[in-house]
């Protein structure tokens, strides 16, 4: 069969994340966005977890998780978790719409690949351990984005998010050692200059 699924990849650079905020930088969902720093973060949640708390994480399928795990917001769009999550039956149906998205992302590939990539796309099928870690990972790049506006930018516009988003990072960190863990260790780093890197980089 000839496949669309690049197609879901690629649209992805046009769904606009915060798109109802006034930002200071645009972000999309995008493998180059969104996506990647998702994955990054999970990899290190998931490699840190095995280390130093006796997980047992497929860490590169948990990474993987992460880059695809917006699939679906390519023809979906993305909605504001607010609005998401603004009344019980709001959120059945929405998650009940993703889930038909995501199927049908899934489907545009060709039959010798699908079950292979099913289970990074279409999320009822991630494991609850795994889905911890990629939901803890998504509040982290959502929370980065959030602190980022209001420290730099002194944007109103996002006191409101960074409030809720710190509330759930705060809850993560208490229930999961891992997050606990990376924000003592990697939650003041982020924001770095290119003279702070080069200066407080270790040389060999």
């Amino acid at each position: 069969m000839k496949s669309n699924f690049l197609a879901w990849i690629y649209r992805q650079r046009f769904i606009k994340r915060w798109n109802r905020n006034d930002n200071l930088v645009m972000t999309d969902i995008d493998l180059h966005s969104h996506c990647l720093n998702v994955s990054v973060i999970a990899h290190l949640l998931a490699e840190i977890d095995n280390r130093l708390f006796d997980a047992d994480h497929n860490c590169e399928r948990v990474a993987l998780l992460g880059l695809y795990h917006e699939c679906a917001e390519g023809v979906s769009g993305d909605l504001a978790s607010p609005v998401k999550y603004a009344t019980p039956n709001i959120t059945r149906e929405l998650k009940q719409f993703e889930d038909e998205i995501e199927r049908m992302c899934a489907n545009s590939l060709p039959d010798v690949l699908k079950d292979v990539f099913s289970g990074f796309i279409i999320q009822k099928d991630v494991p609850d351990n795994d889905k911890e870690i990629i939901k803890a990972s998504d509040n982290l790049v959502a929370w980065f984005k959030c602190r980022e506006e209001v420290e730099k930018a002194k944007n109103s516009d996002f006191v409101d998010a960074l409030a809720n988003l710190s509330a759930k990072v705060d809850d993560h960190a208490q229930n999961m050692p891992c997050v606990k863990w990376f924000l003592e260790n990697f939650s003041e780093g982020w924001s770095k200059t290119i003279d702070a890197l080069m200066a407080e980089a270790t040389h060999q």
